[in-house]
């Protein structure tokens, strides 16, 4: 026999303030309750026994008094401890039955051991419900929604509920005020086998014959105890303790499955919801990931485009030099010579090859056509300078060069535009007004990055161009090959000191030369490009930020949609951090679940792009991770406020919410 009793009431009082004053719904009501009692507490609508009961049950605390359950004060309880004595101590068998009306039998039963500190396996937590169903007659009925079970059915699910947890007392609200009289009769049979058993239990009801079943008779009136008639003396016999079940080494990581496993199934009840919320998840982290994939591919075309013009290249620009008080940019002043490109050729190591170069646009003309286009002049080591290999013909030669012969290579834009019915080579073409003899096609380069086509160009020696075409004995520019990328910087200093040495220039600032590398080439491309990447990601990162809201407005919603489950699983023992915890889990699945669906959209709108745009879409691991990660976080911050605000509804407030 315990030393104390079970509950212990002392001057309890419960006062509700309302518009109209104050409610004295409990007036100082003194109460023992021992081990093996069956107490059953009448009185009329108002007379302050549901309201008692709710204290009793930890739903709700009282204004004033004492109340001691197996000798714990609850009055010093917070939420989370209480709620924590519901769990241990208590089972409550609500009138309404309570129970969530999506989930089976055993999952409404399995309920309160979800939150139980004893961290029972999955394989322990579903052998206890499904024993405590069978012990109530329904173990034929563990799969089977709360709908598809009668008043008489769904009762027995929620006394099988408050009993799984094997608490030492059971405390039940009208048990049998939905039921017919069969139905009440059978329930309360099943109440007295309960009790006989040794189970301790207090039960409200306004029916007399429903009552006459207790051993012990309370009536109330006006929030005070008006009688107290023993009938029948407390149970002997004594329940079995509770199952000190081993908690799982894993028990923290179990009770997070757990929630996980609860909030999916929350989520799977409104599958269109659902979507509709991820929505915003999904375009935004598709969006992020295909908009710096096309960045990323610009880029790469923009790279790509200035390594088709060779490896390892070094650009010498004339210009830059004060004339006339004017400065002149790269190539505005002749002030390169055949004699610098020789001298770089013959002095620097590391150089493979030299090939001076001018520009100029001209009118050619051949057999009834003509067209505008590039006229280049350069040496025969222009063609490995820029690693540009013939599609037909040959390059011109050396002597080619010091005879200033009239021969031409042809890009394939020219050739498509002037010899569109076939091979030009051997062929005669008029540039300007002097025939040149085409002897080779060159092989197909495609744009430059700036925009222009490399291939609408024809090549000639570039004496011919200076004498007979252009009329200069001054370089637009030096293109060098050097033999690796290691020697690239020693020879544009090289260059440099050589170039000052020869144009006699004492101060840098004064060179009227520049030399480039085309790495320097490649950062002044892309640098527009990244600032667009950037720009597009950011821009299609907004969407995330509304998809955010979105899931933060539909989990406020749906805070308010189910606060009756969660007053359901505050009373069966969910502490406030395991209702926020269910209700961030919910979000982060949403947002998760949308990265991932967005993260393959945005890597098939990628591909598709590519497939049929024929633009180079780039996909990066780290804008999948930081999209991936970003839908996480989002998750989390928005979750967290109606995941706070569902953790702190009161357990009464939120069972009576309609």
């Amino acid at each position: 026999m315990n030393e104390h009793p079970v509950i212990l009431l002392r001057g309890l009082q419960k006062t509700y303030a309302t518009d109209a004053g104050e409610v004295h719904a409990v007036r100082g009501v003194d109460l023992e309750v021992k081990a093996g009692d069956f107490v059953a507490i009448m009185g009329s609508s108002g007379s302050g026994k549901s309201t008692m009961m709710n204290i009793l049950g930890c739903l709700d605390q009282a204004s004033s008094g004492t109340y001691l359950l197996d000798g714990v004060d609850t009055s010093h309880l917070d939420s989370d401890e209480l709620a924590e004595l519901r769990n241990r101590k208590l089972g409550f068998v609500f009138q309404g039955f309570n129970l969530l009306s999506r989930t089976t039998a055993a999952e409404n039963v399995e309920l309160p051991l979800i939150y139980s500190s004893r961290r029972l396996s999955p394989d322990e937590r579903a052998g206890g419900a499904e024993a405590e169903l069978e012990r109530v007659g329904l173990g034929e009925r563990l799969d089977h929604h709360p709908n598809e079970l009668s008043g008489g059915q769904q009762q027995r699910v929620a006394i099988a509920r408050s009993l799984v947890n094997q608490p030492a007392l059971l405390l039940a609200d009208e048990p049998t005020g939905n039921l017919d009289s069969a139905t009440s009769e059978e329930i309360m049979r099943l109440f007295k086998s309960l009790n006989e058993g040794g189970i301790t239990i207090i039960m409200v009801t306004h029916e007399p014959d429903v009552a006459a079943h207790a051993r012990r008779i309370v009536v109330m009136k006006d929030g005070l105890i008006r009688s107290d008639e023993r009938r029948l003396p407390e149970a002997t016999n004594r329940p079995p303790a509770p199952d000190k079940a081993k908690g799982t080494f894993f028990g923290g990581i179990y009770l997070a499955l757990n929630i996980l496993s609860t909030s999916g199934r929350a989520l799977l009840r409104n599958k269109l919801r659902t979507v509709l919320t991820a929505l915003g998840i999904i375009i935004g982290v598709g969006a992020v990931i295909a908009m710096v994939a096309i960045g990323r591919g610009a880029s790469a075309m923009v790279e790509n485009q200035i390594r088709s013009m060779g490896d390892n290249l070094l650009l010498v620009f004339s210009g830059q030099v004060f004339s006339g008080g004017v400065y002149r940019g790269f190539g505005g002043a002749g002030t390169l010579t055949v004699e610098d490109s020789e001298a770089i050729a013959n002095q620097i190591p590391g150089v493979i090859a030299v090939s001076p170069e001018l520009r100029s646009t001209e009118r050619y003309t051949a057999e009834g056509k003509n067209w505008s286009g590039n006229v280049r002049g350069a040496a025969s080591g222009y063609f490995e300078v820029r690693d540009w290999p013939l599609s037909s013909g040959a390059i011109f030669t050396d002597e080619d060069v010091r005879s200033m012969a009239t021969v031409a290579l042809l890009g394939q834009t020219v050739v498509d535009r002037m010899f569109p019915e076939g091979d030009p080579i051997g062929r005669t073409m008029r540039i300007g007004n002097v025939p040149f003899q085409i002897i080779g096609v060159l092989a197909k380069k495609g744009a430059a990055p700036w925009g222009e086509d490399q291939d609408d160009i024809v090549i000639i020696p570039y004496t011919t161009s200076m004498r007979r075409i252009i009329g200069t004995t001054r370089l637009r520019s030096i293109n060098i090959k050097v033999g690796s990328p290691a020697e690239m910087p020693i020879a544009q200093d090289q260059v440099n000191l050589l170039l000052r040495e020869r144009h006699s220039i004492s101060d840098p600032s004064l060179d009227d030369f520049s030399v480039r590398t085309q790495d320097e080439f490649i950062k002044m491309a892309t640098q527009t490009t990244r600032i667009m990447t950037i720009l597009l990601g950011s821009i299609a990162g907004v969407s995330l930020l509304v998809g955010g809201i979105g899931i933060m407005n539909i989990m406020l919603v749906s805070v308010t949609e189910r606060t009756r489950e969660i007053g359901i699983r505050r009373a069966v023992g969910a502490r406030g951090r395991d209702i926020r915890l269910q209700f961030i889990v919910e979000a982060i699945v949403l947002s998760t679940v949308g990265g991932a669906i967005g993260i393959g959209l945005g890597i098939g709108s990628a591909q598709l792009l590519t497939h049929y745009a024929g633009w180079p879409a780039l996909v990066s691991g780290a804008s999948v991770a930081i999209a991936f990660g970003v839908s996480f976080a989002v998750g989390v911050l928005f979750g967290f406020f109606p995941a706070h605000k569902a953790a702190k509804l009161n357990p009464i407030e939120a069972l009576r919410h309609e």
